[in-house]
């Protein structure tokens, strides 16, 4: 019984740093904690033709398309560029990144992709052209 009383304190210590480093290694993003980046976004390649009218079709347009926004959408037709370009670039962006303070867009529905945001934002740092 003696010779066990100096080896707790070494085996607490040793478990206690096992489990330190476990859950130092759960914080690590080397697991996919992390968002991948997005290769393809860049202020050229986020056109709103072919990348940014896509992702309203497939996230905004059922409540904000032109026949429902009004029931629906809050007022917000995001049918078309000029209405997507008449609404506030923070709104829209505060929306889909869900910032505190804003509703959290799509209604009801998961966030958008972190590449499509980035694609989004990207769009808007570029002036939003109609491109």
């Amino acid at each position: 019984m003696r010779k066990l009383i100096p080896l707790l304190p070494a085996r607490v210590l040793i478990g206690a740093a096992v489990a330190l480093l476990a859950l130092a290694s759960g914080c690590s993003y080397s697991h996919g904690s992390e968002p991948a980046p997005c290769p393809d976004v860049t202020a050229s390649s986020s056109t709103y033709a072919a990348t940014i009218s896509p992702i309203f079709d497939a996230h905004c347009r059922e409540c904000h398309g032109s026949a429902v926004y009004q029931t629906l959408g809050g007022g917000n037709d995001y049918s078309n560029y000029a209405g997507i370009k008449k609404q506030s670039a923070s709104l829209i962006l505060g929306c889909i990144r869900h910032d505190p303070g804003f509703d959290q867009m799509p209604k009801g529905k998961d966030q958008l992709s972190t590449c499509d945001i980035a694609r989004i934002q990207a769009w808007i740092d570029a002036g939003q052209p109609n491109n």
